[in-house]
């Protein structure tokens, strides 16, 4: 699967209906099996590849992966109690036994 993602500040309940403006600049990406790579068009040593891993902590991991819906978010920061999918809504409580 290839795409490529526009940047831009749209809100997941958005992301349908919204319009991304065509003078941002694209990210090219690629999945491959269980996981991404991001690339640069023409430059082949400019590339991130992140794989997903089922059963990581959630405060060891990069990406949120919904199981409901199979949705994938950037994970920018340790989840707190709980983490609430963008797409689906489904709530994961995050137990954390110290």
């Amino acid at each position: 699967m290839y795409g490529r993602l526009e940047a831009g500040d749209i809100w997941m309940s958005e992301r349908e209906s919204a319009t991304v403006p065509s003078d941002e600049r694209a990210i090219n990406w690629r999945q491959n099996g269980s996981g991404i790579t991001i690339y640069e068009a023409g430059n082949p040593d400019a590339w991130i590849r992140a794989d997903f891993e089922a059963g990581v902590p959630p405060e060891h991991r990069l990406f949120m992966i919904c199981d409901e819906c199979g949705a994938v978010f950037a994970q920018r920061s340790t989840p707190g109690n709980a983490t609430v999918c963008g797409d689906c809504g489904t709530t994961f409580d995050h137990c954390h036994d110290d």
